[in-house]
């Protein structure tokens, strides 16, 4: 049976000699949400890699004590896939980011466009940016994942068109593209990784953006004729590639 999981910062085992100590709302939910007491073990990882299994040997209030049985390095779980996502409002932001969390996609950049609906203000990047690596944390916790994606600043998408160099095959998920689906125009790249995705904002990219995504070495994909949400198009592409990706490996092993 799986272990309860616990999140905890990625310093947090350092130093710790065999003993740590859980707190703010993590050690609530251990407490008060799962009502685990001394002698429980549970998970605890960090989101870099790290587990480690525990035994809960006190319950103070708003604190409590662990004692660390076993630290295990995992190997790296997520797919080589990128999305590069327009930004998007709100609950739909935070939707996509738990979903490519669960899929295991390896890293998300979100992006704005000319057409991109929602502004972040420079000074307020630092806060959403928080925001979004700590869903995909929790969500991290919920699928039992080892690593969280890494999750870029928001920049625009001639900054992450100028970031692209380590991927092997380029997406361009366009409504106006109408014959060459996902996974054709993946196989016209040799069925490469790592790959990379691109998903527009709600009112579509503009011409000169589809021009700088083809110039960057993307080939236009279509989802099928129904017209998706920016955060659909996205998921189920990362879905349809991690399923192809996922039977590779279980093929050669």
């Amino acid at each position: 049976m799986s272990l309860p999981r616990f999140l905890i910062s990625s310093d947090a085992l350092s130093g710790s000699q065999g003993t740590f100590t859980l707190t703010g709302g993590e050690a609530h939910h251990l407490s008060r949400v799962r009502r685990l007491g001394p002698g429980s073990f549970v998970e605890l990882i960090d989101g870099s890699g790290v587990t480690a299994r525990a035994k809960v040997i006190r319950v103070n209030g708003p604190e409590v004590g662990l004692h660390i049985v076993e630290v295990l390095e995992q190997q790296d779980d997520r797919l080589p896939i990128t999305l590069i996502v327009a930004l998007l409002k709100g609950d739909r932001m935070a939707w996509m980011i738990q979903k490519a969390t669960e899929l295991g996609v390896q890293a998300i950049c979100p992006v704005i466009t000319r057409h991109t609906v929602i502004k972040i203000d420079a000074e307020k990047t630092g806060g959403h940016l928080a925001r979004w690596k700590e869903i995909a944390m929790q969500s991290l916790k919920q699928c039992r994942g080892s690593l969280a994606p890494t999750i870029h600043p928001a920049v625009s998408l001639e900054e992450a068109l100028e970031k692209i160099s380590y991927a092997k095959a380029r997406i361009l998920l366009w409504e106006s593209e109408k014959k060459r689906s996902l996974l054709s125009a993946w196989r016209d790249q040799g069925n490469a990784t790592p790959v990379i995705v691109i998903a527009g904002p709600e009112g579509g990219l503009s011409r000169e953006e589809v021009l700088a995504c083809e110039g960057a070495g993307f080939s236009a994909a279509t989802m099928g004729k129904r017209i998706l949400r920016s955060e659909t198009a996205a998921i189920g592409a990362a879905a349809a590639l991690a399923a192809v990706i996922t039977s590779g490996l279980e093929e050669r092993h």
